[in-house]
């Protein structure tokens, strides 16, 4: 061997690894290198390391040599890793946790050729410190996965340290933890339970086991109550819920279900859009985007949807009934509409009701679909001349949605259809001083304001008994037949001079009407 020529190598620790375990570092003292690198074996190598001992011929090694070659190899690996540990603490410190993983790693791929199935444990007392050592890698991996929310690979790491190492109590915290993350409450119970037979009143488990109770209790009362349509409250729970698991697809389902059956469809997009960004194939979560987007108006694209979601659990009852709803609903709207085309405005009303009762359990009174069918069946009745019963229809959509301005316009017209102008121009004044960008209503104001300046001044056609087509000749053929009933000397003899006045004004109005009628620029005038 030469003397005073050492390793000039220099690099991170990090890298260590990489070159300890290079048969080509070394070259230059081939006498030093060759019993540590240059076994052969006729099984296998790991990460550069020969495992097995069988005769090495070629370099001259005696077979008694190799299991204290082994020994020691073993502990420099052993070493290594333990370095490796002590980096890879440092980087989690300071949140680095992507480095951190990275670390842990090296540290394990040193030490699993020997300890990684957990057999060496009976074989020495020293193996125990290694099987120590990679059980705390394995923890601290799964931390940094827990960290990074990558909480599959983190249960992945502590199944693996409690089936085939030396389990302790951070190794299951940290799987608790997975599991409610992943919305698993179940199984995260399991686990504090199997932990707690180990380490009977151990603090930490003992919290954890306390608020997995807490969110068992949430989840129970969530979905009881929607099945029995309490939306409200089974929001405030699954939220309850979100806030501890921010990405858990159970309970982003839970508030995504309780926000459709609120009609906050735009919330519920969001939510599913969620769900299907972590698992593509989520068929809740398209059952639910689907429903979301019916309840949109947007038939097709829900229908779609839905149609997928029964493709990826052809089983589910719920996803079933769901999409036979939806088509229903669909053919009932879309032959509505035909139906208010084509004036037949009675089979509109019957073909709206049936979309209605048709969904189930109920209709969201805050959805688009539930506003557009009740304005639509308004609607039919204004052309009916079925006011009061229209009115009634836009109460229902404005009690949900007040901001529906189609159902401020029905409602309007159906005052005016009614004669009632002054509450028209009151509902329009009211609405518009809300909704001052909307111009639907700026029209319906100016028109209201028409109206009843219309009626402040004679109706000349109704005095004259005229249509308001009338011609000229036709006008002056009216005019004679309602002087002769309106003049005042055919007032009846004893009359009171009140009548005898009103007599006089309606003659007087009369000529006034017949001189304005039968001037085209006036008439026009009058008309506009």
């Amino acid at each position: 061997m030469r003397k005073g020529v050492g390793c000039r190598w220099e690099g991170s620790l990090s890298d260590l690894q990489t070159h300890l375990l290079s048969s080509t570092a070394h070259g230059g003292d081939t006498a030093n290198t060759a019993p540590l690198h240059n076994t052969t074996s006729p099984s296998s190598s790991v990460h550069g390391i020969k495992t097995s001992t069988s005769d090495t011929s070629d370099t001259g090694m005696r077979d008694d040599s190799l299991p204290s070659m082994l020994q020691a190899r073993k502990k420099n690996h052993l070493s290594l890793a333990s370095s490796l540990k002590e980096e890879a603490n440092g980087q989690f410190e300071i949140n680095r946790y992507k480095e951190a993983n990275s670390l842990y790693t090296k540290a394990i791929s040193v030490l699993s050729p020997y300890y990684g199935d957990g057999s060496a444990k009976e074989l020495d007392e020293g193996s125990s410190n290694a099987i120590a050592l990679l059980t705390t890698l394995y923890s601290n991996r799964a931390a940094t996965y827990l960290q990074m929310q990558q909480y599959n690979l983190c249960l992945d790491d502590c199944n693996y340290a409690l089936q085939k190492l030396d389990a302790n109590v951070k190794v299951y915290v940290r799987a608790i933890r997975a599991y409610v993350q992943l919305g698993q409450l179940k199984r995260a119970t399991d686990f504090a339970k199997q932990a707690l037979q180990k380490e009977r009143g151990n603090k930490i488990l003992l919290k954890e086991e306390c608020q997995l109770e807490l969110m068992t209790e949430w989840e129970d009362l969530g979905k009881s109550q929607l099945k029995s349509q309490q939306y409200a409250h089974a929001k405030t729970h699954y939220s309850n819920l979100l806030k501890k698991s921010p990405s858990a697809v159970p309970f982003l389902l839970g508030v995504a279900k309780s926000d459709l059956g609120l009609g906050l469809t735009d919330s519920a997009l969001r939510l599913t859009k969620r769900i299907l960004l972590q698992h593509a194939q989520n068929p809740q979560g398209c059952s639910v985007r689907g429903q979301a987007l019916f309840l949109m108006g947007e038939y097709t694209t829900g229908i779609q949807l839905l149609q997928e979601a029964l493709r990826l659990d052809p089983d589910d009852e719920d996803i079933k009934r769901s999409y036979k709803i939806a088509k229903k609903v669909k053919e009932c709207a879309e032959t509505a509409q035909k139906k208010m085309f084509s004036r037949h405005f009675t089979e509109v009303i019957d073909f709206v009701t049936s979309a209605i009762e048709n969904y189930q359990p109920i209709l969201p009174p805050r959805s688009t679909l539930y506003a557009n069918l009740f304005t639509l069946r308004a609607q039919a009745y204004i052309r009916l001349k079925r006011y009061r019963e229209s009115l009634k229809e836009c109460a229902v959509v404005l009690y949900a949605q007040e901001d529906h301005i189609p159902a401020w316009l029905i409602r309007i017209q159906a005052y005016h259809g009614l004669e009632d102008h002054e509450t028209a121009m009151s509902e329009v004044k009211d609405v518009l001083s809300k909704f001052p960008e909307q111009p639907e209503l700026r029209k319906a104001f100016e028109k209201a304001d028409f109206i009843l300046r219309g009626q402040r001044r004679t109706d000349y056609y109704k005095l004259l008994d005229c249509s308001r087509i009338a011609s000229e000749m036709e006008i002056k053929k009216a005019y004679k037949r309602k002087a002769l009933d309106l003049h005042p000397d055919r007032i009846a003899p004893g009359s009171s001079q009140k009548q005898k006045e009103e007599a006089q004004r309606n003659f007087q109005l009369l000529g006034e009407g017949l001189e304005i009628l039968c001037n085209d620029f006036m008439r026009k005038l009058y008309d506009e």
